[in-house]
């Protein structure tokens, strides 16, 4: 009887952890439909800085780090487009509006909350595709997770903001992929109005010495 009942008790405890996780993993299909969008915010937000870089005082060392953003961040849209990826929202709002784009603290400010998000959002696919026996498109959830940090870090450079590197561990601040939506929602990023509605286009800018266009890593050797 004993037996029994700590074999009930162990099954017991093994369907509150898996429900408990299921509840915190988004679908495969759905982190990448998120990330295709998240990359078309971030094509965006690049796109308008990159235009209005004048008003924004960018110039020099500090453009061509806007200009490599933005080139990464269209070539990650392009890879979850390919895996069929569908963009959730091609329309944004910021939540300065145009003061975003035309004063320089409050675009660096923008970058950092958005950077922030998507560093979160793409550590939590990193967990939540492995969890699902996806590796490889784990790993390259990690491997645009860390672009999207060195992007945050290149903002606080121009920014003036010191130490640029001020975090040892990168925060995940989304329960989950899907939490992720909710959040830019209620910060104020897909609420496009009258004088605050940006839509995404595909970017032809690049920047001279921006490497590994596609994700690169070298596999594991097969046994002879």
């Amino acid at each position: 009887m004993y037996k029994r009942c700590v074999f009930a008790f162990l099954v017991l405890c093994h369907v509150v952890v898996i429900s408990a996780q299921s509840n915190c993993v988004t679908p495969v299909k759905d982190i990448i439909d998120i990330a295709r969008t998240a990359e078309q915010l971030a094509v965006t937000f690049y796109s308008n800085g990159y235009k209005n870089a004048a008003q924004l005082g960018l110039t020099g060392s500090n453009l061509a780090y806007i200009a490599a953003a933005l080139e990464e961040e269209q070539l990650h849209e392009s890879y979850w487009a390919s895996l069929g990826g569908v963009s959730m929202a091609s329309t944004f709002s910021f939540p300065n509006g145009s003061k975003t784009f035309h004063d320089l603290t409050t675009f660096i400010e923008t970058q950092q909350e958005i950077e922030g998000y998507f560093d979160s959002a793409y550590l939590a696919a990193v967990k939540e595709l492995s969890i699902q026996n996806q590796s490889s498109a784990a790993q390259v959830a990690a491997q645009v997770a860390i672009i999207e940090g060195e992007h945050r870090v290149l903002g606080r450079v121009i920014g003036n903001l010191i130490p640029a590197d001020d975090r040892a561990f990168s925060p995940v601040l989304v329960s989950s992929v899907a939490d992720a939506v909710t959040v830019l929602k209620n910060s104020g990023y897909l609420s496009p109005t009258a004088g605050n509605s940006y839509s995404y286009s595909k970017s032809n800018v690049t920047e001279q010495g921006v490497k590994y266009l596609a994700p690169t890593a070298v596999p594991c050797p097969t046994s002879s």
